[in-house]
């Protein structure tokens, strides 16, 4: 194991006293005009120059996470617009990509809200944008994906991306973004961190903090945690609301020996992380057609070997439930069907992410083993009947889907014999669907949708790889840096 060098030590634990704030300085962190404050301004001035005075609207960035809008999006997007307006002082505002009504769809989105200090109304949201003509603003930052969807560019000639900062894989637009950050990590908040000042807003450093917490798992070792989630967690974990509970650098271990998973033992932090998780798992109050929507990503793939090269529309919805709770009975089938034809898919793919409930007397799995299945569904839609290509229908592209599936040892799936879609009622006639037991339970939808767009697209035989970590030397049980 390689070792470290002094002043290798001696550089962390200065960081990290120069983080930590005792619990009297805390509340001196936030500025004077709060983010609730903040973010409302942003909104109301955005729309009033959006509807009023083009010129002014031009100016504005619009900061965007990603469609799911999970808690690492919204957290991020928030940040950077923060970053943007108070530090850079350029006009900026974060905007969901989701409808209001759908904030409810995520208890630990609202949590976290109100641990901010915040209601929810003081967002952008769709609903805030007339979608009847081009959107009013030309330049965007993009936070927790790297390409600008269509609906913002659309009529929209001046539309640029100014700013990326990403943890998913690049997909190689927008080069000229600076900063252009498309890194692997845990979480995109981590990427956020090294652009914030050294003072910054509790409530915004607590958003930060629990986005790092829920896509790490609270920082475990061995975990989804990389070293920048690690080192960004230490930099805002003692300027959040719950600061004053972190001890100083001397209290978490002797400065000799640096201990990157030190935070992650720290009793708020494991207490924060179990509130969130809970919260997250708990949508037993949801319906197959709000779960479907609660986490859900859409793609456009043009599918060059067709003749015409036709783009179809395919989504992904991830599901922190199995299949066996809430999809029997024909209600799968129904919600899909509603869905897909409420967004216009030609495919949807159902991401289930579950533990079994077998709780084990001995080593990590006394909450069950961690599973995973995919259903899929394909529908004869229009854009399949207008095709000048004879071959192209849902029956063809079943057979490149399942084949490549099928074919990839990364996710290693098998066919769930308790769901038999093929033979249901509850679908039209003319559709496929298929449903696997996922036998890699690790790999997410950050490495099956560029999956499916191989398949669709091209190459079908390249394996499904999650965002490797970046490669770091382990730590010893009693240090305390963070790379």
């Amino acid at each position: 194991m390689p070792s470290r060098s002094p002043l290798r030590r001696l550089s962390v634990a200065l960081r990290l006293a120069e983080a930590y704030k005792p619990p009297e300085a805390a509340a001196a962190l936030t500025t004077s005009t709060s983010l609730s404050l903040f973010l409302t301004h942003a909104k109301t001035n955005f729309l009033k120059d959006a509807e009023g005075d083009q010129e002014k609207a031009a100016d504005w960035i619009v900061v965007m996470g990603n469609e799911a809008g999970d808690l690492d999006t919204l957290a991020s997007s928030i940040a950077y617009a923060w970053i943007e307006s108070e530090v850079h002082k350029k006009p900026a505002v974060p905007l969901l990509q989701m409808h209001r009504n759908d904030l409810v769809l995520r208890a630990e989105n609202l949590h976290v809200l109100k641990l901010a200090g915040l209601s929810g109304e003081e967002l952008l949201t769709l609903d805030d944008i007339s979608q009847d003509r081009p959107f009013p603003a030309h330049k965007f930052a993009l936070v927790d994906h790297n390409r600008l969807a269509d609906a913002f560019s659309r009529n929209n000639p001046e539309a640029q991306v100014v700013s990326i900062l990403d943890h998913h894989q690049d997909e190689g637009g927008h080069l000229d973004a600076n900063p252009r950050v498309v890194t692997a990590c845990g979480s995109c908040a981590s990427h956020v961190v090294p652009f914030c000042p050294a003072e910054m807003p509790a409530e915004l450093a607590t958003l930060l903090l629990s986005a790092i917490l829920i896509d790490t798992d609270g920082l475990v070792p061995g975990g989804k945690a990389t070293s920048v989630d690690r080192e960004a967690a230490l930099s805002v974990a003692p300027k959040s609301t719950i600061g004053y509970t972190i001890p100083p650098p001397s209290a978490l271990s002797p400065i000799d020996h640096a201990n990157p998973d030190a935070l992650s033992e720290v009793q708020s932090i494991k207490d924060l992380t179990a509130i969130l998780i809970e919260k997250k798992a708990d949508v037993s109050h949801l319906g197959g057609l709000d779960l479907l929507r609660r986490d859900y990503k859409e793609y456009s793939h043009k599918l060059l070997w067709a003749t015409g090269q036709p783009t179809i529309k395919v989504g992904l919805s991830t599901v922190p439930t199995g299949l066996k709770s809430w999809a029997t009975d024909g209600r799968l089938e129904k919600a899909a069907v509603e869905w897909m034809k409420t967004r216009g898919l030609t495919i949807l793919g159902v991401l289930t992410s579950f533990r079994d409930g077998k709780k084990s007397l001995v080593g990590k799995n006394k909450k069950g083993k961690h599973k995973r299945e995919m259903a899929w569904i394909i529908l004869e839609t229009s854009d399949l009947a207008k095709t000048s290509n004879e071959g192209l229908t849902a029956s063809s592209l079943a057979r490149r889907l399942w084949k490549g599936l099928e074919a990839n040892a990364g996710i290693d799936v098998s066919p769930h014999k308790k769901f038999d879609l093929e033979k249901s009622e509850g679908l039209p006639k003319s559709s496929h669907a298929r449903v696997y037991k996922q036998g890699n339970a690790s790999v997410t939808r950050k490495a099956v949708a560029p999956l499916v767009k191989e398949i669709l697209e091209g190459n079908i035989m390249k394996p499904a790889e999650e965002p490797k970590k970046q490669d770091e030397p382990k730590p010893t049980p009693t240090t305390i840096a963070t790379t």
